[in-house]
């Protein structure tokens, strides 16, 4: 494998066999064509693409507020330092897999491939239900997010108007519908349309940083930004500042997004792995300038901590024009759409991607490229449906539902990390082939070891409440839903998975010795 790497993916039969004793897959049927989706992405778009999903300053925008009142201003951005730096290394050792094994599968494929014989299948399948829970998670967060932004704001300008948790479910659902649309019917305009979006991103943080800064006249001192230390939480400093360190890492969440259009691309190998070291670059170089020039913007942190739209607030504060303010905040919500999009086209092509290896029910017609469309519609639909569906959550119980939302920060890092912790456990050299982006012998075992490290780190942390005394309303339910996920695949797979699912069906040229060697 030199330069880039030439790979075929094998259509989902009528019925899937069994891994061989070598662990490698039963041959083709003769005269078996697969289905491949056509290679429209570029670098550039395929930057773009993973940009829009994790759009760190927007990110980071919608979600400061936790590390905020766990410990002021110094929370915010020392807590969002540290997750910058420990996404470096994540990210790092995730481009490394994704250079080695270019897949729409992502994660459950990198697992599938480094993971010894007898276990693969059970890793593949545990990671690949992980995978395709966290992206469908993380587009109803990205979509409630609009559609709360969306409500809120026509609340600022009718005070009488109250809204329902059922309006706004309502609201939500029309949106995911119209990023569904643009999905399935359009799919030979994503890669222009992931390309304007990264362009509105990119331009709306230059024009916010300038607006603020220009605009404010009575910043905050440095010593209030970096020093004054304010928790409301309960807990000691060091704890709740380790407890808001989890949601400061939602400033790079999905940051494997390109890897899910890795069979998009001509050269995935040399391409994906750049995109994703761009997105990382570019997502700290917005977010962490952002960052300062708010929070010397804030006039008034409580107003900010319990305001239903905190960045119109900060716009607010800093501009003191309400139509300046609101300007701003539609060009947010704008680009939260476009995340909104790129969320629903990963989650699609990861269910796909799964279907098509045998890993949900019914596979084979979720499998299914459209002939006129060229797209996975059928796995896309599935998505939306299951993400309108859990929205419902949001009516009965926000807090029940936000809790969901911090279990996609949590799987996706769990995906992130797993692999490259059996990448170590077995031997770097035993299992990785040579590839365009490689870490080394001296780097990679750092990337790999801090990774896993770090994310069983926040996955304690994770599961703390955010204040105490707890109450029913501020209880912090990832504890039982990382259970009750877990329960449901591992019944899944004992209740007749092991024995049809096999485990990615892709092969890829050169990777022959390490898979029969292994």
């Amino acid at each position: 494998m030199t330069g880039s790497t030439d790979y075929s993916m094998s259509k989902f039969p009528d019925s899937v066999g069994t891994s061989d004793e070598n662990g490698g897959h039963p041959a083709s049927p003769p005269g078996y064509e697969p289905e491949e989706l056509p290679r429209q992405f570029s670098l550039l778009s395929t930057l773009a693409f993973g940009f829009s999903m994790t759009n760190s300053w927007l990110g980071y925008s919608a979600t400061f507020v936790t590390p905020l009142l766990l410990g002021g201003s110094p929370t915010v951005f020392f807590g969002l330092i540290v997750a910058s730096v420990a996404c470096c290394f994540i990210t790092a050792g995730l481009a490394e897999l994704a250079s080695a094994y270019p897949s729409s599968g992502g994660q459950y494929h990198f697992a599938y491939m480094v993971t010894p014989p007898k276990y693969r299948a059970l890793f593949a399948f545990i990671m690949g239900w992980m995978s395709v829970v966290a992206w469908a998670l993380t587009s109803s967060s990205t979509a409630l997010v609009c559609a709360q932004m969306a409500v809120d704001l026509a609340g600022i300008y009718h005070p009488d108007y109250t809204v329902d948790a059922w309006q706004t479910w309502m609201i939500y659902c029309l949106l995911v519908l119209v990023a569904a649309t643009i999905v399935c019917l359009l799919p030979a305009a994503l890669p222009r349309g992931e390309t304007v979006m990264f362009v509105s991103s990119f331009l709306g943080f230059i024009v916010s940083l300038v607006t603020v800064l220009a605009m404010q006249k009575d910043k905050q001192s440095a010593k209030a930004v970096f020093v004054n230390y304010e928790n409301s939480s309960g807990w000691s400093d060091g704890t709740s500042f380790m407890i808001g360190l989890g949601t400061c890492m939602y400033a790079y969440l999905a940051i494997d997004g390109a890897c899910h259009i890795a069979e998009e691309l001509p050269n995935p190998t040399r391409d994906v792995p750049r995109a994703m070291g761009l997105t990382m670059l570019i997502g700290m170089i917005t977010v962490i300038p952002w960052t300062i020039a708010f929070l010397f913007s804030i006039t008034d942190t409580d107003a900010v901590a319990s305001s239903s739209i905190p960045v119109y607030t900060i716009y607010l504060q800093a501009t003191r024009s309400q139509p300046a303010a609101t300007v701003l905040t539609v060009w947010i919500l704008f680009v939260y759409f476009g995340a909104l999009v790129s969320c629903i086209v990963t989650t699609g092509r990861l269910a796909y991607a799964f279907a098509r290896d045998g890993g949900l029910p019914y596979s084979p017609y979720f499998a299914r490229i459209h002939s006129k469309l060229q797209a996975p519609v059928n796995a896309t639909i599935a998505c939306v449906v299951a993400i309108i569906l859990y929205g419902l959550i949001y009516i009965g119980s926000s807090t029940a539902f936000n809790s969901f939302i911090s279990m996609s920060i949590l799987s996706l890092n769990l995906t992130y990390a797993l692999p490259q912790a059996i990448v170590l456990v077995r031997g770097r050299e035993n299992v990785l082939p040579k590839r365009p982006f490689n870490l080394g012998r001296r780097l990679g075992p750092i990337c790999n070891a801090f990774s896993i490290l770090w994310v069983i780190f926040i996955t304690i942390m994770s599961c703390f409440p955010t204040s105490i005394p707890t109450t029913v309303a501020s209880m912090n339910y990832v504890s039982v839903i990382i259970t009750g996920i877990s329960a449901i695949i591992l019944m899944s797979w004992w209740g007749g998975k092991r024995k049809t699912f096999s485990g990615p069906r892709i092969e890829i040229q050169g990777l022959e010795v390490v898979l029969n060697g292994s």
